[in-house]
This record gives structure tokens, C-alpha cells and sequence, in this order.
């Protein structure tokens, strides 16, 4: 298979999977066929799973950005904790949840002061 193919097919999959996540966002879990009983709990492993995934992702794609010192893939974790945590935080607030929108914050802030730092440090070596 060319690269080509094999980066649309990868692009169609994560975009699936976002659209996924604004279906949900928006219309709950709760549309899927589960029993209530299990709901809560099975909403904690699925949260617990992604953000599992989310911080091996950004585990072994930031340990090659900064090894690299590539701009484009540190701008594209900044963008992708930036959509995050904003969507996270809007929910939050809509909810009612302030103590997360304080987590928020502070997850945006760890992460972002080392990438921001590196994008600028590379930006004046260009």
C-alpha cells in the first residue's frame, strides 16, 4: 500500500473517531444500549481507557518531537491538548463540574509550558 493511501485511511479513522467523540459529547453515552446499572462504572473504565491512551499518545509522539526538535509535531500536541482541554472545560462548566475546569487549567498549563518553550526555541533557531 502507497503512503499516501495508508495516511488517508489513517486520517478517515481518527476523524471517524472524533466525530464519534462530538456525538457523544453532545448526546451522552446514554444512546448506546447499556443497562444503568452498569452505565457509571462502565463511563469510569471507558474515561480511565482514553486517557490511558491519550497519555501513551502523547508519551511516545512528545518523546519524538522533542528528541527532534520538530515544530510541527510539537504544534500538533499543542493544538490537539488545546482542543482537549477546551472542550473538557466547556463541559465542565456546563455541568457545573468547577473543580475539573480548575484541572483543566492546570493540565493545559504543564503541558503547554514545555511544548510553547520548545516551539519558540526552534522557531529563533529557523
Amino acid at each position: 500500500m502507497s503512503q499516501k493511501l495508508l495516511l488517508i485511511w489513517f486520517s478517515a479513522v481518527a476523524a471517524i473517531l472524533a466525530i464519534a467523540g462530538v456525538i457523544f459529547a453532545f448526546f451522552g453515552l446514554s444512546i448506546l444500549p447499556v443497562e444503568r446499572e452498569s452505565f457509571v462504572p462502565w463511563q469510569s473504565a471507558i474515561y480511565g481507557a482514553i486517557m490511558i491512551g491519550w497519555g501513551t499518545t502523547l508519551f511516545c509522539i512528545g518523546r519524538v518531537a522533542f528528541r527532534r526538535a520538530d515544530r510541527e509535531l510539537l504544534m500538533g500536541l499543542f493544538y490537539g491538548l488545546l482542543v482537549w482541554l477546551t472542550v473538557e472545560a466547556a463541559f465542565s462548566i456546563y455541568f457545573g463540574i468547577w473543580f475539573n475546569v480548575g484541572v483543566d487549567i492546570a493540565v493545559f498549563a504543564l503541558f503547554a509550558m514545555p511544548l510553547l518553550t520548545a516551539i519558540a526555541h526552534k522557531k529563533k533557531k529557523s
